[in-house]
């Protein structure tokens, strides 16, 4: 009996995009939508990467799914980072990706100083560089821990400095209690710790004691001064996350996804996919056509998405490949078709286009559209494949005295004939 060895796969260098294996819709958590799932990244022609996924799902192209992770919004635990496996580990409702206290349960994700880190979870919650158990004003940035009357309340949180039972905004001295024939400078009655000319007490202090802020600008008027206010506009939303930090609006209203607030801190409306703001959609622009980069593996099928800025017009598409790995003969299925409407700037099919390579490597496509006006755009995307070469199982490689030719020559003719002679050649000698 001929003795074969029957080559099916070849390991490659895996791919790597830095983002993980996407989780498909599975209708756990009410209504599906794009079960694609967005990531960050950008491809060598300054597009934004998407993971591809095979399932389509119930609803595809058409739930209101902000982050595009399969997931209702009204049923998101973090609405706006792709976490289709919602996972809650405090369960306190807000997701793990979009948790400021992942192992502690808080709810309204109070962050007095904005990094990042919950207050119930953060060690030094005003940010100062002294631990919550240690500190002396808890709430309140005070590096020195001055404490005058040495009750426990720091100066720069305490209301009656010298603890004479005078307020500091009526002593003429806050920080001496017995002054009895004494007589003292104003540098000592009323330090100026930030030397910003600003006494840090007394009537009219420092509104940020120990930052240098002379215009003393506070935006919200709630006494802590911009420079040192974690959330200038008091909406609720801390500067570092706030989409309009100048501006009141706890809503976060974004409708072009630009991570510019709508509320006067957004002069234009350019719709943003997958948060590729360089090649966002401008409705008023000239016509043009976008597609998201890929990463992928072999044997799965990546769902090539369509957008266009013309949402009110119908659309005759058209993909083809550019380039492909050599021996690689995949075509694009359901290459050709007309839309005739858009969600959120997506074209809606019938039978979306899908791209299935065999081979791992980089892939080139192209989409060439052509508006009901006449008008023509057309984009080209790069998808990236990892894994490793499919070739049917039906295609020998004999290695012995009597080496089939015909599969030889077959092999080669699917595979390139530089990886046919590492395969057939190389792996026996």
């Amino acid at each position: 009996m001929m003795n074969k060895l029957i080559v099916v796969l070849l390991m490659l260098p895996m791919v790597v995009m830095g983002q993980e294996a996407p989780y498909e819709c599975d209708n756990n958590y009410g209504e599906c939508g794009t079960p694609e799932t967005s990531g960050g990244g950008n491809s060598g022609g300054g597009g934004s990467i998407l993971i591809a996924n095979s399932d389509l799902g119930d609803t595809y192209q058409s739930a209101d799914d902000y982050d595009d992770d399969g997931v209702e919004d009204s049923y998101d635990n973090c609405p706006r980072k792709p976490n289709s496996e919602q996972f809650d580990g405090d369960g306190d409702g807000v997701g793990d990706l979009c948790d400021n206290c992942r192992n502690t349960h808080n709810l309204n994700q109070w962050d007095l100083d904005g990094d990042g880190r919950g207050d119930l979870c953060d060690p030094d919650m005003d940010d100062d560089g002294i631990h919550n158990d240690v500190d002396n004003c808890l709430r309140v940035f005070n590096t020195s821990q001055s404490d005058i009357d040495d009750d426990g309340d720091g100066d720069s949180c305490d209301y009656d400095l010298d603890g004479d039972g005078i307020s500091n905004d009526q002593d003429d001295c806050p920080t001496k209690p017995d002054r009895e024939g004494q007589f003292y400078t104003d540098s000592v009655c009323f330090p100026d710790e930030d030397g910003d000319e600003i006494p840090d007490f007394g009537h009219n202090a420092d509104n940020c004691p120990g930052v240098y802020n002379p215009d003393q600008s506070d935006l919200d008027s709630n006494g802590s001064g911009d420079a040192c206010d974690p959330d200038i506009d008091m909406d609720g939303v801390m500067n570092a996350v706030d989409n309009c930090p100048e501006v009141f609006n706890f809503d976060q209203v974004d409708l072009d996804r630009d991570g510019k607030g709508d509320d006067a801190c957004d002069d234009k409306y350019c719709f943003v996919v997958y948060g590729d703001v360089d090649n966002c959609l401008d409705p008023e622009g000239v016509p043009v056509v976008y597609s998201p980069s890929l990463t992928m593996n072999t044997g799965e099928t990546a769902i090539l998405r369509l957008f266009t800025n013309m949402p009110e017009s119908a659309v005759t598409y058209q993909w083809s490949v550019r380039k492909r790995m050599r021996g690689d003969k995949a075509v694009v299925k359901n290459s050709s078709g007309k839309s005739f409407e858009s969600s959120l700037y997506e074209r809606l099919t019938e039978k979306p286009a899908s791209f299935e390579p065999r081979f791992p490597g980089q892939y080139i496509l192209n989409v060439f559209v052509e508006f009901e006006d006449g008008q023509t755009a057309q984009k080209d995307i790069e998808i990236f494949v990892g894994g490793s070469i499919l070739v049917p199982e039906s295609v020998g490689c004999s290695i012995s005295s009597e080496t089939s030719l015909p599969s030889l020559f077959l092999l080669a003719f699917i595979i390139g004939f530089r990886r046919m002679y590492h395969l057939c050649y190389k792996l026996k000698y």
